[in-house]
C-alpha cells in the first residue's frame, strides 16, 4: 500500500505525482508578473510581514483538528474491533464442549474472527496515515515569501530536506488549485493557491498550498493578488492583515480556532451552547496533534535573510496589535484579549516592533521628506 509523502498534512496533489497537469491547472495559471485580479485579500493567513518578509501559514494550519478527531475515530474502531477479534478467538479455550458442539458456532467464530481482525486492520491503516503525516511532526508548516532575496521558503517537515526553496520568477508554476469536499447532497467547492514543481517532462514532482482554502474562484485570484502585489511592489498600499497567527498556539487558542466556524460570536444563542461540546471535542483533538509535535526551526542563513530591518514602518504585528484569533463577538478582541495584548506590549517592544502611532508617525515624516 502506497502512502502519501509527510511533506503535506493534507495530500491533494498525491495522486498527480509523476503525471502532468490537468486542464484545470493550465487554464487556471498564475502569472507574478501579471494581475489575476482588481481586488486584494488578506483572510488570515499571515504571521508576520515587513518590507522584507511575508510568513503566512499552509493550508492545513486552520483543520488540524480534523485530521485529529479522524485519528481518535478510527483508533477507536480499530482498537474495538480488534478487542472483538481477540474475544472471538480465544473463545474456544473459554466456552464448554456443549457451546462449540453447537450448530453453526465453529462457523460463527472463525467469521467474527476475520471480520474483527479485516476491520480492525482497516481502522488502523486508516488511523495511522494521519498520524503519521501529522503526529510527530510539525505544530506549523510556515511559509515565506522574501522580497529580498526574491525566493519562497516553505518547511514541510523536520527531516533532512524538509525546507523547500522556490525562485520568484516567471518560470515556476502557480495556479488556482480546486478541490470538492464533502460529498452527495452536501459537497462544495473549495480554492487554493498552489505550487507545482515540474520535472523537464511536465510531469509534477512536488507542491505545496499558500495560505487557506476559499469559497469562490474570486476570492483565490484576490488572495493571490495579495501575495502578487507584496512581492512585487512591497506592503505600502496592501490592506491589513485581517488577523495575526500565534506562533505557539495555546489550548484556549485552539479552542477559538475550533469554534471560529459554529459559533455566531461569544455565547449568546442556544445553538451556540449547542455546539460548544462539538466545540471543544475538536479542540481536544487538535492538541492532541499538536502536544505531540515540535515548533518549526529556520535555518540561520534563512532567519538571516528574513530579518526585518530596524524601525520598518510596515512591520506588523505592532507592539500594540492582537495576536491570534479573537475571542469576543463579531472577530472582536474582547476585554479579556486587550488586557493580554497590554500584557505582551512592553516585551515585544523589547524586541524593537513599532506601535501603530510611532509606525504611522514615521510614514509620515518618512513622505514629507520625500516631497
Amino acid at each position: 500500500m502506497k502512502f502519501p509523502t509527510k511533506d503535506e498534512r493534507t495530500p491533494f496533489y498525491f495522486r498527480q505525482q509523476g503525471k502532468p497537469l490537468g486542464k484545470w491547472e493550465q487554464e487556471h495559471r498564475l502569472h507574478v508578473g501579471q494581475p489575476a485580479s482588481e481586488h486584494v485579500l488578506e483572510s488570515g493567513n499571515v504571521y508576520r510581514i515587513d518590507s522584507t518578509c511575508l510568513e503566512i501559514t499552509d493550508e492545513s494550519q486552520a483543520r488540524m483538528q480534523n485530521v485529529g478527531l479522524l485519528w481518535i475515530i478510527c483508533s477507536a474502531f480499530a482498537s474495538f474491533s480488534l478487542f472483538y477479534g481477540l474475544l472471538l478467538a480465544t473463545s474456544p479455550f473459554r466456552d464448554s464442549e456443549e457451546m462449540m458442539a453447537k450448530n453453526g458456532y465453529w462457523f460463527g467464530t472463525i467469521v467474527g474472527i476475520l471480520l474483527g481482525f479485516s476491520s480492525a486492520g482497516f481502522f488502523g491503516l486508516l488511523a495511522f496515515d494521519p498520524m503519521r503525516r501529522n503526529m510527530f511532526t510539525l505544530k506549523r508548516r510556515p511559509i515565506r515569501l522574501n522580497r529580498k532575496t526574491r525566493r519562497i521558503y516553505a518547511i514541510r517537515t523536520k527531516d533532512p530536506g524538509g525546507i523547500w526553496e522556490v525562485p520568484w520568477n516567471h518560470d515556476e508554476f502557480f495556479c488556482v488549485g480546486h478541490r470538492r469536499m464533502g460529498g452527495f447532497s452536501r459537497a462544495y467547492d473549495m480554492y487554493d493557491i498552489r505550487h507545482y514543481q515540474l520535472d523537464a517532462s511536465g510531469n509534477v514532482v512536488r507542491a505545496f498550498v499558500l495560505g487557506q482554502f476559499v469559497f469562490t474562484l474570486e476570492e483565490a485570484y484576490a488572495q493571490w493578488e495579495y501575495y502578487r502585489r507584496y512581492m512585487q511592489d512591497g506592503p505600502a498600499g496592501l490592506p491589513e492583515p485581517y488577523r495575526f497567527w500565534a506562533p505557539r498556539e495555546t489550548f484556549w487558542e485552539g479552542y477559538k480556532i475550533c469554534r471560529g466556524g459554529k459559533f455566531s460570536g461569544a455565547f449568546f444563542t442556544l445553538t451556540d451552547v449547542i455546539f460548544a461540546p462539538f466545540a471543544l471535542l475538536d479542540a481536544i483533538a487538535r492538541w492532541l496533534v499538536l502536544v505531540t509535535c515540535s515548533d518549526p526551526v529556520w535555518p540561520p542563513e534563512i532567519e538571516a535573510a528574513c530579518k526585518p530591518m530596524p524601525n520598518d514602518p510596515y512591520a506588523r504585528p505592532y507592539a500594540d496589535d492582537y495576536i491570534g484569533v479573537p475571542s469576543g463577538p463579531d472577530a472582536r478582541p474582547s476585554r479579556e484579549d486587550l488586557a493580554r495584548m497590554l500584557d505582551q506590549q512592553q516585551e515585544r517592544r523589547k524586541r524593537g516592533a513599532l506601535t501603530r502611532a510611532e509606525a504611522e508617525a514615521l510614514l509620515r515624516s518618512t513622505t514629507e521628506q520625500t516631497t
